[in-house]
């Protein structure tokens, strides 16, 4: 183990000099012109990134956005799952709304599943139950095929139980 280090140390420092005499250190002259290359690429990064900030902003009154407000997000997730899941064949803008609504399921699972406080109200678990289930739905029949009738059934029952649950906090 110990020959190993020492050999991979001495790959890191380079040759050592071999003198009998004080030890000199040699340092490499970095070029000026790469630090300053480098800076007008973060320069430009950071600008990017400030002009696009108004527009991520626009983004975010989308129907299918998350405010980060539990209450808000759920009242809104509940109502584009029953949108979706009304849908019927046939339906022009079926694709959009289903592909919109799976997004938003996704985002929503994925930024509240972590918070421990409302990972485990009973409003949560019901919706990421439906979720599961829309979301099972649109993965094994793709986007354009509507819920089949026992399916929406189940779901609506779901639906008034997270409404009675968020009308009570929980």
């Amino acid at each position: 183990m110990l020959p190993a280090l020492l050999v991979s140390a001495a790959s890191f420092l380079g040759p050592l000099p071999v003198q009998q005499g004080p030890v000199v250190t040699q340092r490499r002259a970095s070029a000026p012109t790469a630090s300053v290359e480098r800076r007008g690429v973060l320069a430009g990064f950071a600008a990017a990134a400030l002009a696009a900030t108004p527009a991520a902003f626009a983004a975010t009154d989308s129907p299918y956005s998350l405010k980060k407000d539990y209450v808000v997000d759920a009242k809104n997730m509940l109502e584009n799952m029953k949108t979706a899941t009304e849908l019927q064949r046939g339906n022009p803008e079926m694709e959009t709304i289903v592909k919109s609504t799976r997004a938003e399921m996704n985002d929503f699972v994925a930024f509240y599943r972590r918070q421990p406080k409302i990972s485990g109200m009973p409003s949560f678990s019901t919706l990421y139950t439906a979720i599961n289930t829309l979301s099972g739905h649109y993965a094994s029949y793709g986007n354009k095929y509507p819920v089949p009738e026992k399916r929406r059934t189940r779901l609506a029952q779901q639906y008034k139980e997270i409404e009675r649950a968020l009308a009570r906090g929980k």
